[in-house]
């Protein structure tokens, strides 16, 4: 007769939230990676975004149809073949190439909203400012930006969250954010339920404190 089967004991047949606390070291250290990675991104796309939004929105016609094709191109090139592109074909290590190629991909839609922020305010403002003898430059930085960073809050809140999931990709290229430690557990202990239920949850907390602070940020700008 054949033998019965072994029982499964209950730390195999049912799920060990215990794997967690056992690998908090490389919980932690993959979620600093990803939080300062994703605000180096932010920061980086910003800046970006913004001169490509501004330059964008200006009368010059050679101006206006390269910051076109600059965002047409981006935004119809997947992260992963920029990611992969500045990683194996250009030769730049992981981290370099994380910050590059999810600082531009994100620039481009946040150069859409700078431009469709600037497009929103009347355009009588520019005119106005010109008439009375100011620059381009000097009606944007004086009149025409503070009047635009109150409309693309919200927008912006989402392309900062989208910066938060998207760093999940960066693993590929070797990069230990928490997406590639929660991998690294997974096959260390077979407990990928657990590790992927914990890493949700990092990501969800990550995104929501992105979210209050954009919403405090619209709120002190609405009382100015």
């Amino acid at each position: 007769m054949p033998r019965a089967p072994a029982a499964l004991k209950p730390k195999d047949a049912f799920v060990d939230w215990s794997i967690l606390w056992q690998y908090r070291g490389a919980f932690w250290s993959g979620f600093t990676v990803t939080v300062w990675l994703s605000a180096a991104c932010i920061v980086g796309s910003t800046i970006v975004g913004l001169l490509a939004g501004c330059l964008g929105s200006l009368p010059s016609f050679f101006l206006r149809r390269l910051i076109s094709a600059y965002t047409e191109l981006l935004r119809n090139i997947p992260l992963v073949v920029k990611l992969f592109f500045f990683y194996f074909v250009l030769g730049i290590p992981g981290i370099p190439a994380a910050l590059l190629a999810l600082t531009l991909h994100q620039s481009a839609y946040v150069a859409d909203v700078v431009t469709a922020g600037i497009r929103s305010i009347a355009r009588g403002q520019v005119d106005a400012g010109l008439s009375l003898g100011h620059g381009y430059w000097q009606i944007f930085r004086y009149l025409i930006i503070p009047q635009m960073l109150r409309i693309v809050i919200p927008p912006m809140t989402s392309q900062y969250v989208a910066i938060i999931k998207h760093s999940s990709v960066v693993g590929l290229v070797a990069v230990q954010d928490l997406t590639f430690q929660t991998q690294e557990i997974n096959v260390a202990t077979f407990r990928g339920f657990e590790a992927a239920t914990a890493t949700t949850v990092l990501y969800g907390l990550l995104a929501l404190a992105m979210i209050a602070a954009m919403a405090a940020l619209e709120k002190r700008f609405a009382w100015r």
